[in-house]
């Protein structure tokens, strides 16, 4: 029996030959530590939980995984996602099209969702729980890292590309502590200036006892002018966000905490620009579409030690209210048809696991576990005709109301598993890891459409599902105290699902009511080390994954209605180098840098209606991938008239890349390259600290979202990035 394909063979000689790179990328530092040396690391190594192994130093992870504590988010000067997201190597922020700010998607290794009725590839956990909302700014956050590659024998079967794992800071009982923080902001072409005040208080009541309250209130002026209708600066946004932690441990074995998170977001208008119009306008004919967005998580930890092991448990409830509505001019293709839709979505979901796992420090490690995820959605888009509001005696196409469409209905998603890793320290220097999931899920969609005030085309599309498992292995290798090399292979799920319109109607065929899951298996390669007295940390990791039946979004044989289906196979292969110092080269200079390459193609044709387009060309890339991306930033503290002082910069850059896709549905729009500038300075003067900034310096416009005009008198409509903007900000620390 062959024991690996063809594929599995091209791919481990891929890695093969990318080995002598990272080795020497690492030997050279390593060198200048002798093996006995202590890894005394100066530079900032961030302590991560996202291993599920207790606090662990990110650079003892053998993952290729970036982290960033609280002072590293602080220094970066970021408050959202995707800010923060830019800065790791190999990731990308999208936005799909949500409401208001958007919806936030993470893509990792250039592994994006390419279907609008499937899971994102990279899985994004707050305190545990598997589910953040559409958007998440960052506040009184104390860890928040980003595993690359498939993450499911610890996380769960939608972790295919990777993880976004954001931790809060937690009640502490050392002390009395608390801070205040204001920020006054302009941007270009703004509606006035932008605030934003944040805090938070940590109050020990008693010896095992302590809570902590923290929130943030943003009020954001909009910056695109509507020139249809004459309005300016439409897009604003107001956002409040609260967490309440309560933390109890009344003894050294033992400690359980409660986290309420809550968020409400408004917004009066999507931040999307119509191309061809000049920068920053749109010529939607409405000017308010409002979406309001409610989130409230509720979280509870709880950690034992029974001596022999530690039993955790995590459990969470995720509520999510969320409405948005926008305007369609030309709606289906008819000229003079405006379309208003108005699109709900309510969530609620509870998520258990309980975990058993080895005291640290042990020759064999283990970690075993239970897990059960229960979610309940409804996704209801409903779209009328109205007349238009700009067009002097306009007359409907049908009527004032006419439902144009419904879209939408419950579905249920259900996931239980056991899963498990193995960790054998065959001497000092060498281990080896075994891992694995088994689990059973479903899908329960009653999703319905109606067209044109007709009859449902679809009453119910049904419920799939099955049993399904897969695993890891994983060798790790120390031939001294300051290097760590490591090879694994992995693998990730990620549930199938359904169409809800399909039918001869539609020109759909009826064997497209569902689509297949899709799988991945990655190998990898990688490196970590420190040198100069732990002055400089450095890694890097190689790749080359196969992502099997690829879940896509395609047109019907007429061009007309779109739908979700599997494409052949993709093969992905890059490499990824970071490295970061302090004290290096001058007292008070930190520096980073990263890079990452990324290449993937398809690996035959495919068709899906015989003797029609095209799906896939073999060679053909998956959509909005850079090739190279890479972040660098820089940060001098030094004393100014007896006061601590610093001055900040960090930048970050994408290929160009095209929305170039699957039968062509995205049209081929090229992506220009992106290239961003931040800088920050500021004075302390004890606990008061005063900070000036400067956000997209050279003002530039990154493409997070692009819809290709349907018809030929559209034009394409894009999202980006706030504008330049300008700010200062004042935070008063209080106690501890």
């Amino acid at each position: 029996m062959t024991v690996f394909s063809n594929v599995q063979t091209r791919r481990l000689r891929m890695l093969a030959a990318a080995a002598p790179i990272l080795a020497a990328v690492t030997a050279g530092p390593a060198l200048a530590q002798s093996p006995s040396a202590p890894q005394t690391a100066v530079v900032d190594d961030v302590v991560v939980t996202a291993a599920k192994r207790g606090d662990q130093r990110a650079h003892d992870v053998p993952l290729s995984i970036t982290a960033f504590d609280g002072a590293g988010i602080e220094k970066l000067n970021v408050t959202a996602f995707d800010d923060l997201v830019v800065q790791v190597p190999g990731a990308n922020f999208l936005d799909n099209g949500g409401p208001g700010r958007g919806n936030e998607v993470a893509s990792i290794r250039g592994l994006s969702p390419v279907g609008d009725n499937t899971a994102g590839v990279v899985a994004q956990y707050l305190d545990g729980s598997p589910r953040t909302g559409n958007n998440y700014r960052l506040f009184d956050i104390g860890e928040v890292s980003v595993l690359r590659g498939p993450q499911g024998t610890l996380w769960g079967a939608q972790a295919v590309g990777g993880l976004v794992s954001i931790r809060s800071n937690r009640p502490s009982l050392s002390g009395f502590s608390a801070q205040a923080e204001g920020d006054a902001y302009a941007t270009k072409n703004d509606g006035g200036v932008s605030n934003r005040f944040a805090g938070f208080v940590n109050l020990p009541l008693g010896d095992d006892f302590a809570v902590r309250v923290a929130g943030q209130r943003i009020d954001e002026t909009g910056y695109i002018d509507n020139v249809a209708t004459g309005a300016e600066a439409i897009n604003d946004v107001k956002e409040l966000g609260w967490r309440v932690s309560a933390l109890y441990r009344p003894s050294d074995r033992f400690d359980a905490t409660f986290i309420y998170h809550g968020d409400d977001l408004h917004t009066d208008a999507p931040s999307y620009m119509t191309l061809g119009l000049g920068d920053l306008k749109t010529d939607n004919p409405v000017t308010y579409r409002p979406a309001d967005q409610r989130l409230d998580l509720f979280n509870l930890i709880v950690n034992g030690d029974l001596g022999w092991a530690t039993l955790s448990y995590t459990g969470s409830r995720f509520e999510l209210d969320n409405v948005y509505y926008d305007a369609q001019p030309d709606a289906f293709g008819i000229p003079g048809t405006l379309g208003w839709t108005r699109e709900t979505l309510q969530q609620h979901a509870w998520t258990h696991e309980l975990r058993l796992s080895s005291k640290a420090g042990e020759r064999l490690g283990w970690i075993v576990g239970l897990y059960h995820d229960a979610l309940d959605e409804n996704k209801l888009s409903e779209q009328t005709e109205i007349l238009n509001p700009i067009v002097p005696g306009d007359t409907p196409t049908y009527s004032v109301g006419f439902p144009l469409f419904t879209l939408g209905g419950p579905q249920s998603t259900r996931e239980t598993a056991v899963f498990g890793e193995l960790t054998y320290r065959l001497n000092d220097q060498w281990d080896v890891l075994a891992g694995g999931r088994y689990f059973d899920w479903s899908v329960d969609n009653q999703q319905q459409f109606t067209y044109f005030g007709s009859v449902n085309y679809q009453q119910a599309t049904g419920k799939i599902g099955g049993e399904d498992s897969f695993y890891k292995l994983q060798v790790n290798y120390r031939p001294t105290k300051t290097l760590l090399l490591y090879a694994l292979r992995s693998e990730g799920f990620r549930f199938g699902g359904f169409n809800p319109f399909v039918g001869p109607v539609l020109n759909i065929p009826l064997d497209f009511i569902k689509f297949d899951p899709d799988t991945l298996v990655n190998y990898e390669i990688g490196a970590k080390g420190s040198a100069f007295d732990g002055r400089l940390l450095y890694g890097g990791s190689a790749y080359s994954a196969e992502w099997k039946d690829v879940q896509t979004v395609v047109f019907n044989a007429t061009g007309t209605f779109a739908f979700t289906t599997n494409a052949p196979s993709l093969e992905a292969k890059g490499f990824e180098l970071e490295a970061s110092t302090r004290d290096l080269f001058l007292r008070g200079l930190s520096l980073g840098a990263n890079f990452a390459f990324t290449e993937n193609a398809f690996t035959e044709d495919a068709r899906v209606f015989p003797g029609v387009r095209l799906l896939v060309a073999k060679g053909d890339h998956l959509r909005r991938t850079p090739r190279n991306t890479w972040a660098l930033n820089a940060g001098y503290d030094f004393d100014l008239g007896g006061h601590d002082a610093f001055v900040r910069a960090n930048y970050w850059h994408r290929d160009a890349s095209s929305t170039k896709g699957f039968d062509r549905s995205d049209g081929n729009i090229l992506v220009p390259r992106q290239d961003v500038f931040n800088a920050s300075a500021g004075l302390a003067f004890g606990p008061t600290e005063i900070k000036v900034y400067v956000n997209n310096l050279t003002d530039e416009r990154p493409w997070l979202q692009i819809f290709p005009a349907t018809v030929a008198t559209q034009a394409d409509i894009v999202s980006s990035i706030r504008p330049r903007t300008f700010g200062v900000q004042l935070t008063r620390r209080f106690g501890q």
